[in-house]
């Protein structure tokens, strides 16, 4: 640990046949990669950190938040955790420009639409995507 937890959790989950069971403890400012062949459960870990897999036991707690406690019936819903997970089979809402799609997060969080498209035309330049 090079600093502070920023991420304590222990993450059981049951998705069909499959059980997940790991734990995990991060620092701020570290950088973690989940490896492992298909089935090995980095989807469902990061499914269940961003909210969309509820636990069936363990816990999630983010800078000292409680974000998914189920013996304590606490659990924060994904469009409040402040957790972003890209997936490798993305979905577009295909009606919206690339620019308002990523804007679409701060507009959900309550940004006005001015704010939401200026943050995400930041985000875009940032990874070089600002001309698309």
């Amino acid at each position: 640990m090079s600093g502070p937890v920023l991420l304590d959790a222990h993450l059981v989950a049951d998705r069909d046949t499959f059980g997940l069971d790991v734990r995990l403890r991060i620092a701020a400012g570290e950088v973690v990669a989940l490896l492992g062949p298909n089935g090995a459960g980095k989807t469902t870990a990061l499914r269940v950190l961003a909210g969309l897999h509820p636990l069936a036991a363990g816990h999630l707690t983010l800078d000292g938040v409680d974000l998914d406690r189920p013996d304590r019936r606490a659990w924060t819903p994904p469009e409040r955790r402040p957790v972003g997970v890209v997936f490798q089979d993305y979905l577009l809402f295909p009606h919206l420009s690339a620019l308002d799609n990523v804007a679409f997060g701060p507009r959900r969080r309550g940004a006005d639409r001015r704010a939401a498209r200026a943050r995400a035309q930041g985000w875009l330049d940032r990874v070089g995507l600002g001309e698309q």
